[in-house]
């Protein structure tokens, strides 16, 4: 289960301030680094995993690594989103053209194969992000990561960049260390809630 909270960051000066935040009450920001990202996405030609909510990508990393993720529907209050999620590191060379039944993992196979069948599954499109990734500490927990992330849409000459703030959970952390999380960030920097997967958001720019 996938469990975090997602702001809309105004403006790229905000979200530099966000960068530099070191400590929130009780909680502090470990040093950063930075991933490039460049997200694919897939569907059958008859969209038999759209019509389900479902969301399956690649997603192919600045240090490399490339993995393949699978989103059931989500459960949104506020700004916070829980979210059934599967994500396995991929052998992948590149981003696949198509993915076939034998390039999916049979975790990921078997969620979809009820919907999708043994159908080929075809790009859609890809988005870029570069996220600003930093660890949340809670004493010698490692409770949430904090990613400030710069995210480009591109349609032919159309081109849209917005800023987020992602508050991830890890296992270690609760649910209700999210909240005071996000109530104690409101006290420095007000952040309205994102209510849309960047699926949703990119979706909706191409279709335009």
């Amino acid at each position: 289960m996938e469990i975090e909270a997602k702001l809309i960051i105004p403006d790229a000066a905000s979200a530099r301030r966000l960068q530099q935040i070191e400590k929130l009450d009780a909680f502090i920001l470990d040093a950063p680094h930075t991933l490039k990202m460049r997200d694919t996405f897939f569907d059958t030609h008859a969209r038999a995993l759209r019509a389900v909510k479902y969301v399956l990508r690649v997603r192919r990393r600045s240090d490399s690594k490339i993995f393949i993720t699978l989103k059931t529907p989500a459960e949104k209050i506020d700004a916070v989103h829980r979210r059934p999620e599967i994500e396995i590191q991929t052998d992948f060379a590149r981003t696949p053209k198509t993915l076939l039944r034998a390039n999916l993992p049979a975790r990921i196979y078997q969620h979809i194969a009820p919907f999708a069948g043994d159908a080929a599954l075809h790009q859609l499109f890809s988005i870029t992000q570069t996220r600003h990734l930093r660890a949340i500490k809670s004493k010698r927990r490692i409770i949430g990561e904090w990613s400030v992330d710069r995210v480009e849409f591109r349609a032919g000459a159309r081109r849209q960049i917005f800023y987020e703030l992602e508050i991830e959970l890890k296992k270690s952390g609760t649910e209700q260390e999210l909240e005071e999380m996000i109530a104690a960030l409101q006290k420095q920097i007000p952040l309205d809630a994102q209510p849309q997967s960047k699926f949703a958001r990119a979706l909706e720019f191409m279709q335009k």
